[in-house]
């Protein structure tokens, strides 16, 4: 099923209707409900990710869910240089390394993402 881009709360989403909804830049906003959640990218945006990491078992159609697959659109699409300030962009960007690492190995050389934690593969 598409969806509009951007969603609005209390539009449909894969995981229930949408109570919040943060953007994380231009093509990407992060979405809230009452049961779960995750990221939403446009479909322009999800045309730019590496085939590989555009759906997974639990994330498929520009929706990755909040626990593991976030970390896919977020290193892909470069959000960190959406975040507030650098400190909390270095942050996230490190947890979506870790996340990465842990959950999505076999695409950590696509992402630009190093063996070792903290690290990007092109450094």
């Amino acid at each position: 099923m598409l969806y509009p881009f951007p969603p609005k709360p209390g539009s449909s989403s894969p995981w229930g209707p949408i109570q919040t909804v943060t953007p994380l830049g231009p093509e990407a906003v992060s979405v809230t409900t009452a049961s779960h959640g995750g990221l939403r990218v446009s479909l322009t945006a999800l045309a730019r990710m590496p085939d590989p990491v555009r759906s997974t078992a639990y994330s498929c159609d520009g929706w990755f869910e909040e626990d593991c697959d976030w970390a896919l659109p977020y290193l892909a699409l470069g959000l960190d240089a959406f975040e507030v300030d650098a400190a909390r962009a270095a942050e996230v960007w490190a947890a979506a390394v870790r996340t990465v690492q842990r959950y999505h190995p076999y695409h950590a050389q696509l992402l630009g993402v190093a063996a070792s934690a903290g690290e990007r593969a092109d450094d």
